[in-house]
């Protein structure tokens, strides 16, 4: 099972130690830190290590430097074979003030590597011994349980490792997404697996590494790999159910909108900026109403401005200001639809692109009439009836070119399939004239091949016929000579 390793690293707040005298490098070093740890402050570190009775008391189990521990009084510990797993004494306590970080790795790997399993964000509520008893069922195969506190009153983590991967991944498959208690089913177990856990003076993460945000709505920490990360309009990123469960279309940390507020008249965006501009100055207070009435501030008209179809951009036409032309000779946005006729103008082509809608009366595809006057209008219908009988005529005469068409194609099909039905009834004619063809020479076969056998029995018998009389001639001959002599 391929999975991304997680790091835990504490980050221990101590001066850094003087490198020299150097005061440059010493500054560098500490901006770094600066850098790595941001605007978290640093908080008191608490480290409770719960080792198995079967492990004994061991004070190697520890994260942190030996100056941080506390160590429990030891007990004494059965040496019995057949002795139950279980927790019990006081914990191995390490207390140290620091920032916690958690990095993920950026490839995946084998997690045969690992044996722990962090758990994020466990609810304060959830005591030492509830979670002990939430993980009873695996006590047998963990080895040690160590408690994170940072000083978060609602949540803390914990770091399970168990003895065998293969009990640490039974772990996580049994209990990742099931909720700690029945009395609160939002508080889910949320894992993740770490490598190993290591502590240092400085918050730079290990090569290939990143470190996991934290969730500010419901303080977890984000792993895409386990639930979903939205980032909104203000770069701030959450988890998907947090921000569904927020019911605000305002950001929960910097209050930004992120619906845009609604206005009560369209404006061109840079003739309202400028005008904002100079009602600033009071030397130009005579030249801001001419400004308005030649830009249309006041009483402008939907037909003078355009509306980018690509960002949404507000400009006046090119006879006002030019503003919504200057947006396309910058961003290169080419179409612009006109409020008031929503015409879309291509900038590229330097025309109109006349959208078509269907006439309700026949169905035809006519052009989209746009706000003029009675002449205009007039006109338009005495063009748009002409439009319409050429476009009737064009379409008759391709439904007729289009019907002789389907005829030809349609008759020559059909005497394709002829010609190909009447192949077929030959080829099944031959193939029949053969199968009788090759019966018959199979009779013919089988007939010859018996005459061939009674043939050579007639054969045999013929050759023995004709030895045993040259025998006896030989023998009469003999018996000749000798009377002879």
């Amino acid at each position: 099972m391929s999975v991304s390793l997680c790091v835990l690293r504490i980050e221990i707040d101590e001066d850094l130690p003087e490198m020299g005298d150097n005061a440059a490098e010493n500054e560098a070093a500490k901006e770094q830190k600066k850098k790595d740890r941001g605007s978290r402050e640093s908080k008191t570190i608490t480290v409770e290590t719960y080792a198995s009775v079967l492990m004994g008391p061991n004070t190697d189990t520890g994260i942190l430097p030996t100056s941080s521990r506390r160590s429990p009084p030891e007990d004494s510990v059965s040496e019995e074979e057949d002795t139950i797993s279980f927790f019990c004494g006081n914990p191995l306590v390490e207390v140290t003030k620091g920032i916690l970080h958690l990095y993920k790795e950026n490839e995946l790997k084998e997690a045969e590597e690992a044996k722990t399993l962090c758990l994020l964000s466990v609810p304060g509520a959830l005591g030492a011994g509830d979670l002990l008893a939430f993980a009873a069922a695996c006590q047998q195969d963990i080895a040690h349980v160590r408690v994170l506190r940072d000083g978060s009153p609602d949540h803390y983590m914990a770091l399970l490792t168990f003895r065998t991967y293969q009990a640490a991944r039974e772990f996580h498959s049994a209990f990742d997404g099931v909720p700690y208690s029945s009395l609160e089913p939002h508080s889910l177990c949320h894992m993740a697996w770490v490598s190993r856990v290591e502590w240092a003076r400085d918050g730079t993460p290990p090569p290939s590494h990143t470190e996991l945000p934290t969730c500010p709505v419901c303080l977890e920490r984000m792993d895409e790999s386990v639930a979903g990360v939205l980032s909104v309009q203000c770069a701030h990123a959450f988890h998907a159910e947090c921000l569904v469960r927020w019911r605000d279309a305002r950001c929960p940390v910097c209050r930004c909108a992120q619906v845009p507020e609604p206005r009560d008249r369209a404006v061109c965006f840079q003739c309202e900026r400028s005008q904002e501009d100079q009602e600033e100055g009071e030397e130009t207070r005579d030249n801001i109403s001419g400004v308005a009435e030649g830009l249309g501030l006041d009483g402008v008209e939907a037909g003078t401005l355009w509306i980018c179809l690509i960002c949404g951009h507000v400009g006046c036409g090119r006879y006002e200001g030019g503003h919504a032309a200057k947006h396309f000779m910058q961003s290169n946005h080419t179409y612009a639809l006109q409020l008031g006729s929503n015409r879309v103008w291509d900038y590229a082509g330097d025309n109109f692109v006349h959208r078509l809608v269907q006439n309700k009366a026949d169905g035809k595809l006519v052009s989209w009439a746009g706000a003029a006057g009675a002449d205009d209008a007039c006109h338009e219908a005495c063009a748009g009836d002409k439009l319409d009988a050429a476009q009737l005529e064009f379409t008759y005469i391709l439904t007729q070119q289009l019907d002789s068409q389907r005829a030809f194609y349609e008759e020559k099909i059909a005497k394709m399939e002829s010609e190909h039905a009447a192949q077929c009834s030959q080829l099944q004619l031959r193939a029949t004239e053969c199968e009788a063809t090759s019966t018959k020479l199979a009779g013919q076969l089988a007939s010859l091949a018996n005459q061939n056998k009674t043939l050579e029995k007639k054969l045999q018998n013929t050759t023995a016929k004709v030895s045993s009389l040259q025998a006896a001639l030989a023998e009469e001959r003999g018996l000749a000579a000798a009377l002879a002599a």
